[in-house]
């Protein structure tokens, strides 16, 4: 009887820690609002924003520099300017990040 006992607290503390790592997993999905865009300043690995005019540090890529978000959890991540163009300030959405990159965004769980 005790081992049985022994076992099922075991098992349920397994799935804790397995609960607690997946909901602090970086990749998992955040619902965020969109506070500020930055946009390309010329190709000098710089970005300036849309509503702020604040000037930030981005990576340069192959193309030109890289633009990025300000989300109101305090975090800033760089997104690929093309793929996120139609996304507005204020708008609620749902990322997931990698990094200091966002993956993906959308507007439904």
């Amino acid at each position: 009887m005790k081992r049985k006992a022994v076992i099922l607290i075991g098992l349920i503390a397994v799935l804790i820690i397995l609960f607690v790592v997946y909901l602090t997993s970086p990749g998992r999905l955040q619902k965020v609002q969109i506070v500020e865009k930055y946009y390309p300043h010329f190709s000098d690995g710089k970005a300036v924003g849309f509503k702020t005019n604040e000037v930030i540090d981005v990576t340069e890529t192959e193309e030109g520099s890289n633009c990025a978000m300000k989300f109101d959890n305090g975090k800033t991540f760089e997104i690929d300017c093309d793929r996120y163009l139609t996304y507005k300030i204020d708008e609620t959405v749902y990322i997931t990040t990698e990094g200091n990159h966002v993956e993906e965004i959308r507007r439904k769980r």
